[in-house]
């Protein structure tokens, strides 16, 4: 999530670790974009552009995210995520996935 510290990835492995826990099979972003060999400033500010300028692919890891939210079965929407352009757009392919198939879930933290 651009513009948290560490781009909130400690919220995104803390809930992963919730839904593990509860018996669901999760698509972590964060632990994808962790692949990435991001410069540490960028990932102790969240800045996105930073980030870009050193070479992350938003683009392959958004698609990547969209594509997740596609093919599972539920999202799971992080606390403050409609402050996040991207959260926001995976959110619109959430409740586009839950029109066309009503036992999509969509959860909020």
């Amino acid at each position: 999530m651009s513009g948290y510290p560490e781009f909130n990835f400690p919220a995104f492995f803390a809930a992963q670790d919730k839904l593990e826990a509860d018996g669901w099979k999760v698509w972590n972003p964060a632990a994808k974009s962790q692949e990435a060999d991001l410069d540490a400033e960028a990932v102790k500010t969240g800045d996105n552009k930073l980030a870009i300028a050193e070479g992350f692919d938003f683009r392959k890891c958004y698609l990547w995210d969209c594509e997740k939210v596609i093919y599972s079965d539920a999202i799971y929407m992080l606390p403050g995520w409609q402050y996040s352009p991207g959260a926001v757009g995976e959110h619109a392919v959430a409740v586009t996935m839950k029109k066309h198939y009503p036992e999509y879930e969509i959860i909020y933290g």
